[in-house]
């Protein structure tokens, strides 16, 4: 059975702003401090992360070497400080 078009990802797609498995943290303004895993990508500058989350492209930015240690995000003074490390 074909899906719908509005149901398709697209995975890859060199004009997306995430990759596929790219780890990701919530923008500030988002009170969830865990790395997520982008899946997919779906068209209309959307991604599904792991957990079936699906999120606009502007709520989320990749995450840091220092966060990805750490395991979570990091507040505005975690990240000064793992800057100047």
């Amino acid at each position: 059975m074909k899906s719908n078009l509005a149901q398709q990802v697209v995975q890859n797609n060199p004009d997306t702003d995430f990759l596929t498995g790219d780890v990701v943290v919530y923008m500030n303004h988002i009170k969830i401090d865990d790395l997520k895993m982008v899946e997919a990508f779906q068209p209309a500058e959307y991604y599904w992360l792991e957990g079936d989350q699906l999120v606009h492209r502007t709520d989320i930015q990749l995450a840091s070497p220092a966060e990805l240690m750490a395991k979570r995000r990091l507040s505005a003074t975690e990240r000064s400080i793992a800057e100047v490390s």
